[in-house]
């Protein structure tokens, strides 16, 4: 997925993320409305959206659902509905379409300390 870096939070449009961005590196699946799937890493999270690294192009307003594989904090698979807000390829800025589930906000605050 290449070398290149994050947009930094000055090279960010607009930032309306709710809670604290955690910063992660975690492997994750794409489901795409027409029911393909792509890899893709999850760069950064906040409860209210996040940060994935894609090497596919999507356009804003692609609705998707992310899957967090299980791990040994999350023994189920995270699903979560998701939006894309903002697309500067490879990266993807997504908003969460529900709040986010339990198991996935214990995973952030896992993260965090």
């Amino acid at each position: 997925m290449g070398s290149a870096q994050p947009p930094t939070r000055t090279q960010m449009h607009s930032d309306r993320r709710w809670g604290p961005r955690v910063d992660v590196d975690l492997p994750i699946r794409l489901e795409l409305r027409d029911g393909r799937t792509t890899a893709a890493r999850l760069r950064n999270v906040s409860v209210s959206g996040a940060l994935i690294e894609c090497a596919e192009e999507l356009p804003t307003f692609t609705t998707l659902r992310v899957e967090i594989p299980a791990s040994a904090r999350a023994p189920e698979p995270i699903l979560l509905g998701a939006r894309v807000v903002r697309a500067e390829h490879p990266y993807l800025g997504v908003e969460w379409r529900d709040l986010a589930p339990d198991t996935f906000v214990s995973l952030l605050g896992g993260a965090t300390g």
